[in-house]
């Protein structure tokens, strides 16, 4: 080769690595000063026998300490006193070099003697031919994430505490397909498994062979997962195989990803509340009956004995008016006599007419219906539309037609009283094996913490007619009609037999 040749080969040789060490340098120097201005993480280097060689802004931060104060000193003054003397800094070196790294978690001092919960990951630094050259320590103080970890911890110990100590309530887990994964001292009194019985086996177990055919368990975490939540009352299934009547609630869990996890599920045994709901029921229906016959028997004696008594006097008023042969001031006092017991007898029958009308056992519903409506209508400037559906209208049970013309007076009396309404529609209907009565007004309307107040009473108003609709497997409601107010109640038809009519 040419001596010049040979020359520029060498000057170019050199200028290429020239160019690799300063490239070199550059990214050593970068990786320095990213290292040094690192602050969440402490990031040192030890020589091969643990002591600090570099020290960063992070490690300063975290640990306390100045590059000046701690370089030269060995890594082990970072450990409490007990972690130091059974050898624990030298284990993990000794780790980090056989395995090439070490990590751990656990307590690190600061300079000020205070302690904090530290990552830790040490690596083996090796020269290229193998040679131990030192360790890199990357230390990150985690105490903040320790602490709310203990605080979940210990709350999730307390919710455990407290739920497997519950005995009203049976709650537990399932898991995403509805096997039992946590059973506590409440589902264990209430359904009468124990936890090495039960967890493992599918929660459809607590159910009647009826729901399980129709796959409501399935239907039930169906509707969990979509909706979130899930209620219900019905009956459930002991181990004994007994029956109790269950409130339930299913609620899904999910994961911070949206993932479903399982299902919580709580369960009430309402068995006792139910049995005192029907005779609380059963008791307010005679109550109701009662409160009937009594009005029947009121008009009965009004119209049968005060009215026809009144009637007597009115016929002799009006016998001693044609004798003629009366005084000017006799006669006139006898007229006003006979104009007031007109009066009086007119508001006898009304009376008799409202507590029960006569038409309502020999018509039926619709004409007693009409009486009434167009009696309100005069009586109180309300214009009251009633319409039926179909117009030739079945007759009904007679407790059940009573019902239903005790639900319009009631509400017609409220429109009056209350609502301010000018006008007010009464629906009655039958359609699929119901009749059902809608009245609605105009007014003022109901505000809603009203409307559930109502809703809850009992007895009286708006309570005695959800009693009437209970009592034969009906209900009723109150909503809003923006304007005004709409009360539903229905019925099963139960079409009148002739022995009912009678």
């Amino acid at each position: 080769m040419p001596p010049n040749l040979q020359t520029h080969n060498q000057k170019t040789e050199m200028n290429r690595r020239h160019r690799a060490q300063e490239s070199l340098l550059r990214r050593e120097d970068t990786f320095r000063l990213l290292v040094e201005t690192i602050k969440d993480y402490a990031i040192f280097v030890l020589d091969p026998k643990g002591h600090i060689a570099s020290w960063n802004a992070g490690a300063e931060r975290i640990k306390g300490y100045t590059a000046d104060e701690i370089i030269g000193k060995h890594f082990s003054v970072f450990y409490p006193p007990e972690t130091t003397a059974s050898g624990w800094p030298e284990h993990e070196l000794k780790v980090a070099a056989i395995e090439g790294r070490f990590a751990d978690e656990g307590w690190r001092v600061r300079k000020d003697g205070s302690q904090f919960w530290a990552s830790v990951v040490i690596t083996a630094l090796r020269e290229r031919d193998g040679s131990l050259r030192g360790f890199a320590k990357i230390t990150r103080d985690l105490s903040v994430r320790r602490r709310a970890e203990q605080a979940l911890r210990e709350t999730e110990e307390r919710y455990r505490l407290l739920v497997e100590g519950v005995k009203d309530y049976a709650i537990f887990l399932l898991d995403p397909t509805g096997y039992v994964v946590t059973w506590n001292a409440g589902a264990e009194r209430i359904i009468g498994y124990k936890p090495a019985e039960i967890i493992g086996q599918h929660f459809s177990k607590f159910y009647p062979e009826e729901a399980t055919q129709r796959n409501w368990p399935a239907h039930e975490l169906e509707v969990a997962t979509q909706a979130g939540q899930f209620e219900d009352e019905n009956w459930r299934v002991r181990k004994d195989e007994s029956r109790f009547w269950s409130s339930v609630m299913i609620t899904a869990l999910r994961d911070a990803k949206g993932k479903l996890y399982g299902f919580s599920k709580i369960t009430r045994d309402m068995t006792q509340r139910r049995e005192l709901e029907g005779r609380l029921r059963e008791l307010s229906g005679r109550l109701l009956r009662v409160q009937d016959e009594e009005r029947r028997r009121i008009a009965r004696e009004l119209h049968e004995s005060l009215s026809q008594e009144l009637s007597a006097m009115k016929m002799m008023l009006e016998s001693t008016l044609l004798q003629g042969n009366l005084v000017p001031a006799a006669k006139e006092g006898l007229e006003e006599a006979l104009q007031l017991g007109e009066r009086v007898l007119q508001g006898v029958r009304s009376l008799s007419y409202l507590l029960h009308p006569p038409l309502l056992d020999d018509a039926g519903l619709v004409p007693a219906l009409q009486w009434y409506v167009d009696g309100v209508s005069k009586r109180s400037n309300i214009t009251v539309n009633l319409e039926i559906r179909p117009p030739k209208f079945p007759r009904l049970a007679s407790e059940i037609e009573t019902s239903i013309f005790r639900i319009v007076q009631e509400a017609l009396t409220n429109v009056y009283r209350h609502s301010g309404s000018k006008t007010a529609d009464v629906l009655v209907e039958q359609n699929a094996g119901r009749a059902c009565v809608r009245i609605r007004d105009y007014g003022k309307g109901i505000p809603l913490d009203v409307q559930r107040k109502l809703s809850a009473a009992v007895g009286v108003g708006i309570g005695g007619m959800r009693e009437r609709t209970r009592q034969f497997g009906g209900d009723l409601s109150i909503s809003n009609g923006e304007p005004g107010t709409v009360i539903e109640a229905w019925f099963p038809a139960n079409p009148r037999t002739e022995s009912a009519a009678v």
